[in-house]
């Protein structure tokens, strides 16, 4: 460690007008205090180091069941773990109330008829239906993870239907020849010669298809792939908004919700990421891949 870094770290730990108005006391100063702290090369040491503690959030088992007067009295939809796509059917939304009983995100919601889950002090939706949760942010039925009398529900998975064995090819049976017997015509060696080749291609062209299949197989599982990322980027930016400290940004009529930690702003209304919040200059700088209308 460099004799400046150590003396930076020495010098962060006091108050820094304090140590020096002592040694201008003591006679060890030969300039003002004030002089010394406008120099560049000694500002530099006194810089306070900005530390920010994340606060932790509670799982979503932690939050079953736990209600808070304070907080919006939304239900909202969280996913039980290896449960194949059920939900909880008690857990509160953690945001503020700011409209009555409801956060203004659960407000504007239950205006436009799309508060799906509910709320938490009133019996739950027995078939609850996302609206955007489908193919193309089209409307998707969900499950809970109980019954209406509390108990689990197992999810059933589906199984693969066996395909039928398949038959295994009779070998063919060779003309056994009588001893004796004269070697083949040049027209029957033509037509062994024809036979031949066309199995070849008979062979060659199964092997196309079924690099074709493979093919097939390998897309549908990107895709696949895409749609689960695609998914949880949604549930991820979702529970970001579902934060109680998430903070609403309003710019040219549009909401944004900010994270404080990152000050970077999703989208009240398409749950994009847009940009993030410049705090100096009160404008959004928004990503590069980001379509701005």
């Amino acid at each position: 460690m460099s004799t400046t870094t150590l003396a930076q770290k020495k010098i962060q730990m006091g108050d820094p007008r304090v140590f020096l108005d002592t040694l201008e006391s003591l006679g060890l100063l030969t300039e003002p205090v004030g002089e010394i702290l406008g120099r560049d090369e000694i500002a530099e040491f006194f810089q306070a180091q900005k530390t920010s503690r994340k606060k932790k959030s509670l799982t979503a088992e932690e939050r079953l069941g736990q209600y808070n007067e304070d907080l919006c009295d939304a239900r909202v939809w969280k996913e039980k773990s290896r449960s194949g796509g059920l939900g909880y059917d008690n857990i509160q939304c953690s945001s503020k109330k700011v409209n009555g009983c409801l956060c203004k995100k659960h407000f504007k919601m239950q205006e436009e008829g799309a508060l799906w889950t509910g709320l938490i002090t009133e019996s739950r939706p027995e078939n609850p239906i996302h609206p955007t949760a489908g193919p193309d942010r089209t409307p998707m039925s969900k499950m809970w993870s109980t019954d209406k009398d509390g108990n689990e529900v197992v999810k059933e998975k589906k199984t693969r239907k066996s395909s039928e064995p398949k038959k295994k090819k009779e070998p063919k049976k060779k003309d056994e020849k009588e001893e004796g017997e004269m070697t083949l015509s040049i027209e029957e060696l033509m037509k062994l010669i024809d036979e031949k080749k066309e199995e070849e291609k008979k062979e060659e062209e199964k092997k196309e298809e079924k690099k074709e299949e493979e093919k097939k197989k390998e897309e549908k599982k990107e895709e696949e792939k895409k749609k689960e990322e695609k998914k949880e980027e949604e549930e991820e930016i979702e529970a970001i908004l579902d934060e109680e400290d998430a903070e609403t940004i309003t710019v040219d009529g549009v909401e944004y919700q900010m994270d404080p930690d990152d000050h970077r702003l999703i989208h009240a209304e398409t749950f994009e990421e847009v940009g993030v919040w410049d705090t100096e200059t009160e404008k959004i700088i928004f990503d590069e891949d980001y379509e701005h209308p």
